[in-house]
């Protein structure tokens, strides 16, 4: 029995998943080409930790490719003109990072990262994204303004994987249950498989995942913030996807989401979790402040 033929034999057995290594650009499954392309940028990095405020950007991809605008394929992928490069941060690397993605100090000794480079790369983008968009940019506007300018979206909360029968986001796990695994942790590998899960067709829906992202991307957004609320109320806020601000002196603390539907945070906020109704702000988030820490506009 060939290799071919064991792996047809266990494909048909119930009871056994197989799981095939993403390939490579050439054999991913890209659409033909069209006269409604747009470019995107897929973005990831490494860096000395998880504190947006004191870690830093010491490795750096940027992948750029095509996609038809109205149908959502992807139909090329620029490999060649990908950006991956390594960047010397302002304190030694925690070995606790290093353990996790294999960048030691002396692998970035004397590193930097031509900011020209990424502006020509933005320059040619109509949108950057990013596997948890929220920690990327973050983390790259911090040393690279240029990004700022830029449209974002994010493919961990920009997908409805619950929606399409998948239990968690992260990228792994989302590649795993259709079949796939890469086993490196590196930026432009995890762009790299990032963006093949885009050219995936969703579980459920079965278009293509780029295109549910899309659909997100462009939805008019809104931020709900509930200040003051109970202490006890917290789980529910986490369960319905709040996430903690801690403020910064001139802008209170509170629990926040973004929603295409600010009507619905606040009747559920004035029937679950306060008391008594109050007036609760919303703020509009263009796609150029989303997932930013410019997130709330400047008083």
């Amino acid at each position: 029995m060939n290799r071919d033929e064991a792996l047809r034999l266990l494909e048909a057995d119930r009871d056994v998943r197989l799981l095939r290594r993403v390939p490579g650009v050439a054999s991913w499954p890209l659409a033909p080409t069209s006269d409604n392309l747009r470019r995107a940028i897929f973005v990831d990095t490494e860096t000395t930790g998880l504190d947006a405020d004191d870690d830093e950007v010491i490795e750096l991809a940027m992948l750029p490719f095509d996609y038809d605008r109205d149908s959502g394929a992807i139909v090329a992928v620029h490999v060649d003109a990908a950006l991956s490069a390594l960047r010397q941060p302002s304190k030694p690397i925690p070995p606790e990072s290093a353990a996790i993605h294999g960048i030691r100090d002396e692998d970035v000794a004397g590193k930097t990262i031509d900011p020209a480079r990424i502006t020509a790369l933005l320059d040619e983008a109509q949108l950057v994204i990013a596997h948890n968009a929220a920690f990327d940019r973050p983390m790259v506007e911090k040393l690279w303004p240029v990004f700022e300018t830029k449209h974002w979206a994010c493919s961990l909360a920009d997908i409805d994987w619950r929606g399409e029968g998948l239990g968690a986001s992260k990228l792994d796990y989302l590649l795993m249950r259709q079949g796939w695994f890469f086993d490196d942790h590196r930026a432009l590998a995890d762009a790299l498989a990032a963006t093949f899960l885009l050219t995936l067709p969703l579980p459920r829906s079965g278009k293509p995942a780029l295109a549910g992202l899309l659909e997100c991307a462009r939805r008019p957004l809104c931020a709900v913030r509930a200040i003051d609320t109970a202490f006890e109320q917290r789980a529910a806020l986490k369960a319905r996807g709040y996430r903690w601000d801690a403020g910064d002196g001139a802008r209170a603390k509170a629990w926040w989401t973004l929603t295409d539907n600010p009507q619905a945070e606040i009747d559920w906020l004035n029937a679950d979790i306060y008391a008594a109704p109050r007036d609760i702000p919303v703020i509009n988030v263009p796609a150029t402040r989303r997932y930013s820490a410019r997130l709330w506009p400047a008083d």
